[in-house]
């Protein structure tokens, strides 16, 4: 009895093989097999990862770069996986090797950087093709890094500090521009005599909040007057007029 019988998983099917050939495919349960003739192989249906490090790819321009890419795949037909594959893990693995080669070979250097998305996609549709064949569903392809020699790393560096550079003199360029606009229009509004004297009464008023300080101006007689201190104006006519005599 105990030889006979076999329990399948929830995560699993199995195949019952009489004779070498495959006549039920059985799933969650408890099942019975005829000892000695029939035989008994499991597959596992949960999702499963295949990790591929350190790939090395030559991109269309001719430079060499590494690859880490990971392939995440399940079982879509029990019998397929087991009658036309024998070691479906690693014949997933290896052809997602050629196909990461060849798809990297299509794109530049600086459009395989920008279109990691895009590859990732063609590298998915690449291996479904051959691995719906194995009764292997392709979930999902990406690529988790991408590096570069070691002259392209420092190459990209110094561009990448030239770019900040550049644009930090950009943006100054442009806060100049926009102060020097302001100060001229500004200029323009202190011809004004009206401007320049409520400019100057305002700094005085500034200046006089400290009681501390003595303050000595030297106004024009119109800048007294437009202030209302027509005596204080009368005054300085009068000493400028006793001067010149």
């Amino acid at each position: 009895m105990g030889s006979s019988a076999f329990i399948v998983k929830q995560w699993e099917k199995a195949a019952v093989l009489r004779f070498g050939k495959i006549i039920k495919i059985v799933e969650t349960g408890l099942h019975f097999r005829i000892p000695m003739i029939d035989a008994v192989q499991k597959v596992d249906l949960r999702t499963m990862t295949v990790d591929m490090k350190g790939q090395s790819a030559i991109t269309k321009d001719n430079i060499s770069v590494g690859i880490d890419a990971v392939v995440f795949m399940t079982i879509e037909d029990t019998e397929k996986v087991i009658t036309r594959i024998r070691d479906y893990s690693v014949a997933v693995s290896k052809y997602a090797q050629t196909a990461i080669r060849n798809i990297i070979g299509q794109y530049d250097l600086d459009d395989l950087l920008e279109s990691r998305e895009e590859i990732s996609i063609k590298l998915k549709d690449e291996i479904d093709k051959l691995s719906k064949e194995w009764g292997i569903d392709i979930a999902q392809a990406g690529l988790q890094d991408i590096s570069l020699p070691e002259d392209m790393r420092r190459a990209f560096a110094v561009q990448a500090e030239a770019e900040r550079e550049s644009r930090a003199i950009i943006i100054k360029a442009e806060a100049e521009l926009k102060a020097s606009t302001k100060l001229a229009a500004a200029a323009k509004n202190m011809s004004n005599p009206n401007a320049m004297q409520l400019r100057i009464l305002s700094t005085v008023n500034d200046v006089s909040k400290d009681q501390s300080n003595t303050i000595i101006l030297a106004l024009p007689l119109k800048t007294l007057r437009a202030a209302g201190l027509q005596g204080v104006a009368s005054l300085s006519a009068i000493s400028r007029d006793t001067k010149s005599t």
